[in-house]
């Protein structure tokens, strides 16, 4: 079964409809307002907006794991949307905001060419890093990861909590050395 195909189970069900057309189209119509929108901003700093993205991903790490939270319900949830969720997100926002920010260098913005190229190399670099998630949590495949809700739910709180904190050391070293 193809990634594409498993991924419109998970939203859709079986069949698809039109709810998969409309939730990818509003994330990229968010993503280029977002954008069109930074690349007003003069002197946009891209690590600021690494470390923005760093908070985010603890902030959703810790609310995975909370214990207030926690019960079979919510750790289902968890890992059968959130988790996708997380994938869509990352692959439709980043290239929406690329398009705003190409669309802004045509007005002549301030900084909608470094907007430009800073959410093509985001969008790049997250495929990378979100690959353990879809691996590991989403579908796992490698034998050695159960397939139980538990154990995807815990490992979904890691890489988000990882990747927030790592992504806030590159923006905090990029930040020192500039």
């Amino acid at each position: 079964m193809s990634i594409l195909r498993k991924w419109k189970s998970i939203w859709l069900g079986t069949r698809l409809n039109i709810r998969f057309v409309l939730i990818v189209g509003v994330l990229n119509a968010l993503g280029m307002v977002i954008g069109y929108r930074l690349s007003s901003i003069a002197g946009l700093r891209t690590y600021k907006l690494v470390n923005l993205g760093g908070l985010i991903f603890t902030f959703f790490g810790v609310l995975v794991l909370s214990e207030v939270l926690t019960n079979e319900r919510w750790k289902r949830f968890c890992v059968t949307r959130i988790a996708p969720a997380i994938l869509w997100t990352h692959l439709t926002i980043p290239f929406g905001a690329f398009v705003g920010a190409s669309v802004a260098v045509f007005v002549r913005k301030p900084s909608a060419s470094v907007l430009a190229v800073f959410s093509l190399e985001y969008w790049a670099y997250s495929m990378l890093v979100l690959a353990p998630l879809n691996e590991v949590v989403v579908f796992p495949q490698w034998p050695f990861f159960k397939k139980d809700v538990e154990t995807r739910w815990r490992w979904m709180g890691f890489l988000l909590v990882l990747g927030g904190v790592l992504a806030q050391l590159v923006a905090a070293i990029v930040d020192i050395t500039w």
